[in-house]
């Protein structure tokens, strides 16, 4: 990626250019890099947030993910200067794109391209990707890593349908009205009125491809010694969507204000643009919220509810003490599966 002075653009991509075809190794600043990602690493199997998240990719995919499939510290110890730079010559060998965003036009762009930027006759195809697949979420489970913090905290993920379009108005509704921001049905519920959890939130997330699943979520953060009734009072919401009709009116003009307060612009424009393509759509689907969130009843939301969130099994995923847990409370939910470190991160804590 370039950005900077459009007059500079013919120097920078030769500059560009030279790097992709005549970049050197070098053993001292390799072993450098080296060093870092293992310091980086350690900080990360210490964070909360990434356990959570390495414990939320366990929950949709089983034992290996785009999160834990790294190299081992071994791997990386083992790498060679050459080997990488051989990967970055080999880059406009595969087939590519030119993305611009400035003053040229399409035809002067081009030009300079066909000037400076140096490829083969026959452009190779992309390696083949690695895939994950998203595992179905047929029964309650619970996914278990010891963690030393004060609070307990518990994620609940469910896979719901592929991507669909027609469901974007009603997640975003859903999310404002039920599961986000403070005065949420979840957060006022099991915060402000029952004191279960210090934060608490649900959602219906989509994704950012079109062969990809929507998710059913939940997060609850309390104490350990509040976590059973935490959970209770979460399912019985997830279960039964209050019909607050004043709430769910603001929660509308807060979705649509969202809407109408994001702007495209520069190049965002093709970004978003091809996002939509991921999706397998041509269109800003932002339109079909605002269009379609003012007619939708809470009855309507209700319908959503019952159909997309009521009654779904769980994948629990937990971060705490386990001396500090009651094992009933969470062996009531489903098998526990406890799970080291080095299962989450595809690297040990050392």
């Amino acid at each position: 990626m370039l950005t900077g002075l459009e007059k500079n653009l013919p120097k920078g991509l030769e500059l560009l250019e030279h790097l992709l075809a005549d970049a050197r190794p070098n053993e001292e600043a390799l072993r450098g890099l080296v060093a870092d990602i293992r310091k980086s690493r350690q900080d990360m199997v210490k964070e909360k947030g990434a356990i959570m998240a390495g414990l939320d990719n366990y929950a949709r995919y089983g034992a290996t993910s785009a999160f834990n499939d790294v190299l081992t510290n071994d791997q990386l110890a083992a790498l060679k200067g050459q080997a990488l730079v051989d990967k970055i010559h080999a880059l406009t060998s595969y087939k590519h794109k030119a993305i611009y965003y400035g003053k040229k036009s399409a035809d002067e762009v081009a030009l300079l391209l066909n000037l400076v930027h140096k490829t083969p006759a026959t452009l190779k195809d992309y390696p083949a990707p690695r895939v994950y697949p998203e595992l179905p979420t047929t029964e309650n489970k619970v996914y278990f890593a010891e963690h030393d913090m004060v609070q307990t905290e518990m994620g609940l993920v469910s896979k719901a349908g592929t991507f669909d379009a027609g469901k974007l108005p009603y997640a975003s509704l859903f999310n404002e009205y039920f599961g986000s921001g403070l005065s949420s049905i979840v957060f006022q519920e099991i915060r402000e009125a029952k004191a279960l959890a210090y934060g608490a939130s649900a959602s219906y997330t989509s994704p950012t491809k079109g062969e990809d699943a929507h998710y059913v979520r939940a997060f609850i953060g309390t104490q350990a010694d509040k976590l059973d009734d935490a959970v209770e009072a979460m399912l019985v919401l997830m279960n039964e969507m209050p019909m607050a009709r004043e709430q769910f009116e603001g929660a509308k003009a807060s979705a649509l204000k969202v809407i109408a307060s994001t702007r495209v612009t520069k190049e965002n424009i093709y970004w978003a643009w091809d996002a939509a393509q991921r999706r397998g759509i041509d269109y800003d689907i932002r339109k079909i919220g605002y269009e379609r969130i003012p007619k939708i009843t809470i009855e309507d939301m209700k319908a959503f509810f019952d159909k997309e969130i009521k009654g779904r099994p769980y994948h629990y995923c937990v971060i705490g003490k386990e001396a500090a847990l009651d094992p009933a409370a969470l062996g009531k939910l489903g098998p526990v599966t406890r799970l080291t470190k080095e299962q989450l991160f595809g690297y040990p804590a050392e």
